[in-house]
């Protein structure tokens, strides 16, 4: 009796602690990375990035950074494009904002049940006003857990020649 009762209770323990490992990823952030590219690297200028949101407010996602290389900028999951105002501000042609339209294809990534939903993006085209902004290239396609790669090179006029 007690050798039966051990086996029920080693089996229940057992299923117990198969059902309570949860394999979520840890970085489960999905963002892209933007490098600049050019004869402007770092950009000495300061540059602040804005969106509009959902609700029509527009939100400031990188507020007067100087002397950047690089920065990560989140991404939507329920629009086909992503809309972005980089405002660059020069000491000899004074204030450009350029509007940058990133149009992307999600789809639902699924890791478990238990894990919080996330979405990977393949970015299809990037459109931008040439005014601080001379070229966007698309370098890595696909948006996921890897933000290793830039995804986005952003080639800046140079107004100091």
């Amino acid at each position: 009796m007690k050798r039966q009762y051990f086996f029920v209770l080693f089996g229940f323990v057992l299923a117990l602690s198969a059902c309570s490992s949860i394999n979520c990823p840890l970085n489960n952030r999905v963002v892209t990375v933007y490098r600049l590219a050019g004869d402007v690297v770092p950009l000495a200028d300061v540059l602040t990035i804005s969106t509009t949101r959902t609700d029509g407010i527009d939100s400031v996602l990188i507020n007067q950074v100087t002397n950047v290389d690089s920065f990560i900028l989140p991404v939507s999951y329920n629009r086909p494009q992503d809309v972005l105002y980089f405002e660059r501000i020069n000491t000899r042609v004074g204030s450009l904002i350029d509007t940058v339209v990133i149009e992307k294809q999600d789809f639902p990534h699924f890791e478990s049940i238990d894990c919080n939903p996330a979405y990977f993006h393949v970015i299809k085209r990037v459109r931008h006003t040439h005014l601080g902004i001379d070229s966007i290239v698309i370098n890595q396609e696909n948006v996921n857990y890897d933000a290793s790669k830039p995804h986005l090179l952003v080639y800046f006029k140079n107004f100091y020649q």
